[in-house]
């Protein structure tokens, strides 16, 4: 277990557990590490809250906002919103799968994928200021965890979209029930202790997420993709955050 949280940590962060096993890691331990995508997304919420929590005695809010911004982007290399702007690029650059898949590949950045991740980095300080005005910090810890939750439903027995592989294909095709069965002991007790009875309308907004990106991979690109999990953590946790903010007491 140990080595699969390690491996969760490394490669949705920058992070590493001290002491961390050298032992190669086999296509299994990749989807079983989505067991602890909850875990991870726990423990960079606590570095955002902590960054609030310093940061808010002596900035405005909305810099306090940008900052957390840049400290999220940071911890995770910026990994997810790559993901973002590939699928935005190819959803809104081709009209067919192949095209779309080729795409996504480039690593050059267009026009559909600037906005797009112009939109999400807009929507999620304007989110976070709204937090902070409200102090509600709890948010901050929970909607990571519930946002790559959401990530393993997205990958959850769904044909992957390239034949000739990829970086998420060993991720997608060993996932199972347990591990997704795991991940979700992790994100719902933490959902309801730090966000109480709102955590219903988070759940209810995770699921309507994941149900349209499964629908919306399988009609545009045949499968999943990396990137499209990508792209689910960051519509997630805007949307979330948004939720959250309309949730606070003003």
């Amino acid at each position: 277990m140990w080595h699969r949280i390690s491996l969760a940590l490394s490669f949705l962060t920058v992070l590493h557990l001290p002491g961390r096993s050298k032992t190669p890691f086999a296509e299994e331990d990749l989807a079983r590490s989505f067991a602890h995508f909850p875990t991870v997304g726990l423990l960079l919420g606590l570095a955002a809250a902590l960054t609030a929590a310093l940061l808010s005695p002596f900035l405005p809010s909305a810099v306090t906002a940008v900052w957390l911004l840049i400290v999220s982007v940071v911890l995770t290399r910026g990994l997810h919103l790559d993901g973002l702007a590939d699928l935005a690029d190819a959803l809104g650059g081709a009209f067919d799968h192949p095209t779309r898949l080729d795409i996504m590949k480039d690593s050059r950045i267009g026009t559909f994928g600037a906005v797009a991740l112009m939109l999400c980095l807009a929507a999620k300080a304007a989110a976070f200021k709204s937090l902070l005005d409200a102090s509600q910090l709890a948010p901050f810890v929970a909607i990571p965890a519930l946002s790559r939750y959401a990530m393993a439903m997205v990958a959850f027995r769904i044909p992957y979209a390239r034949a000739s592989g990829g970086l998420g294909r060993p991720f997608i095709e060993h996932l199972s029930r347990k591990e997704l069965t795991a991940a979700g002991f992790v994100a719902a007790p933490a959902a309801f202790i730090l966000l109480g009875f709102t955590a219903f309308a988070h759940f209810a907004a995770i699921l309507l997420i994941v149900l349209f990106f499964r629908r919306l991979a399988i009609r545009t690109l045949g499968g999943v993709t990396g990137d499209v999990l990508g792209a689910s953590n960051e519509v997630a946790e805007t949307a979330l955050y948004t939720l959250a903010a309309a949730l606070s007491p003003i």
